[in-house]
């Protein structure tokens, strides 16, 4: 009966152009590590080249990132990165980083943002109906 409620969201990774790379469904737990680290994982086995991504709490994934066997670079997004205190912004802004270019990082609000109509509707389905209105949004 409460399975509906296992689900608390989803972790998705969207490219600069706005295409949805890979969805996952975040279960009880929220929005823990293990989600970024699988994702981060899954990209380096289909990009040969390094790749840089943005993460809003890169700093903090900084440091579980290095003790694993994983290490592309990362950054904090501009936007989200005036929330974090100098030294943070000095070493993680994206604005610091070289070949970040003018990219904001903030693609999955984006996403996040048209996902919000279709929010009302998945919130108590099954997970099959969940995951066709995703596929169909998608």
């Amino acid at each position: 009966m409460f399975s509906v409620f296992w689900k608390s969201g989803i972790f998705v990774v969207v490219c600069c152009h706005g295409f949805l790379l890979s969805i996952c469904d975040m279960v009880r737990s929220g929005e823990l590590m293990k989600y970024p680290l699988a994702i981060i994982n899954k990209l380096i086995d289909i990009f040969a080249e390094p790749f840089l991504y943005g993460y809003d709490i890169k700093c903090a994934f900084h440091s579980i990132l290095q003790c694993s066997s994983l290490g592309p670079a990362g950054v904090v997004p501009g936007f989200h990165g005036h929330a974090h205190n100098q030294l943070c912004q000095v070493q993680h802004h994206s604005k610091f980083t070289l070949g970040a270019g003018k990219e904001d990082f903030k693609t999955c609000e984006q996403t996040f943002s048209e996902l919000n109509a279709l929010a009302p509707e998945i919130r108590n389905s099954t997970a099959f109906h969940r995951h066709q209105a995703l596929d169909e949004h998608f």
